[in-house]
């Protein structure tokens, strides 16, 4: 997939160079980034290459639209020194984080004509690891987080919280509209822009990307199953991540059919009577449902025993066939 081309034109050339440097951190994009001081440049620029986006300063807009010869961009946004929106132009507040200039843009992209301006870097058909267990308050979450570190340091890794009480604060910092509702909207309507949302909402967090947790407990309980997997298969389709690590919490729709999708399973258990029974019993729902080939995907895990100097303690075997 080739790349787009993104040209910042800014007279603050220190400002532009360290949002230039940013964006082409960005993993999930597939931007070539440029800069220029001036809109001569930009005509430069633009005779060596198409522009499909363009971030200009508010200060340099009268003499671009002044030059009537050459290319113009596909889309441009007006940078701008104060908040609020433009009549004609869309705009991004240019003195905000990296991150948060970031989410903007791939918000206007997505929602806006130009959606097919957004290219997102792919490779592999993707894998999915599930963290469930009947027994809680056994570190479920701290689990899926730390196997989403260890498998980031070889492949794109995406991790999402799947609980209604996700512990935002706690585990992570609250966000409380760019969350995982927003991607749950979308992906209720199936929608094409799915790419450019998800990719406005990743945050990192310690090595791994995630998008912030829901804050409302209904925006997960009201998920289908059938939205469950088409958002697991989008995003493993249309992002850069090889593989998605699902924090997964009782109150899903749905809960065997989306362990069903996924290739591995880990759960967190204990040796007490009281745990041993709730997973035999989930073990026994499972038969019961027709899904018993579910339990050979998982791995126990035994919360006491991977402590410090006790060794991994897990069992159980893995089984990388995914069914849907």
């Amino acid at each position: 997939m080739s790349s787009r081309n993104l040209v910042i034109c800014d007279p603050e050339t220190e400002y532009a160079a360290r949002l230039a440097g940013f964006l082409n951190g960005k993993r999930e994009l597939a931007f070539q980034v440029k800069i220029c001081k001036s809109p001569d440049q930009i005509q430069e620029a633009a005779g060596q290459m198409p522009i499909d986006i363009l971030l200009i300063s508010e200060d340099l807009r009268e003499l671009y639209d002044l030059q009537g010869e050459g290319e113009k961009a596909a889309k441009t946004v007006l940078l701008t020194s104060e908040r609020g929106e433009g009549k004609d132009m869309d705009t991004i507040f240019k003195y905000q984080s990296g991150e948060q200039i970031c989410m903007c843009l791939m918000q206007l992209l997505a929602r806006g004509e130009k959606a097919e301006l957004l290219r997102i870097r792919k490779k592999g058909n993707g894998r999915i690891i599930g963290f469930y267990s009947p027994v809680r308050r056994l570190g479920q979450t701290r689990m899926a987080l730390r196997k989403g570190r260890e498998l980031s340091r070889t492949e794109n890794v995406l991790y999402l919280n799947m609980e209604v009480y996700a512990g935002t604060g706690s585990y992570f910092p609250e966000e409380r509209q760019k969350n995982m509702s927003e991607l749950l909207y979308y992906a209720k309507q199936e929608s094409r822009k799915l790419a450019g949302v998800l990719a406005g909402l990743v945050k990192s967090l310690e090595g791994v990307d995630y998008v912030p947790p829901a804050v409302i407990p209904d925006d997960i309980r009201d998920v289908s199953p059938g939205e469950w997997i088409w958002l697991f298969e989008e995003i493993l389709r249309t992002s850069i991540y090889d593989t998605l690590v699902l924090d997964i919490g009782d109150s899903v729709q749905g809960l065997y059919r989306i362990l069903e999708a996924c290739d591995e399973i880990y759960m967190s258990a204990a040796d007490d009577p009281a745990a041993s029974s709730k997973i035999r019993q989930f073990e026994e729902a499972l038969e019961q449902a027709g899904c018993g080939h579910v339990a050979e995907r998982v791995v126990r895990c035994d919360i006491r025993r991977t402590a410090p100097g006790k060794g991994t303690g897990q069992t159980g075997s893995v089984k990388r066939d995914r069914r849907r």
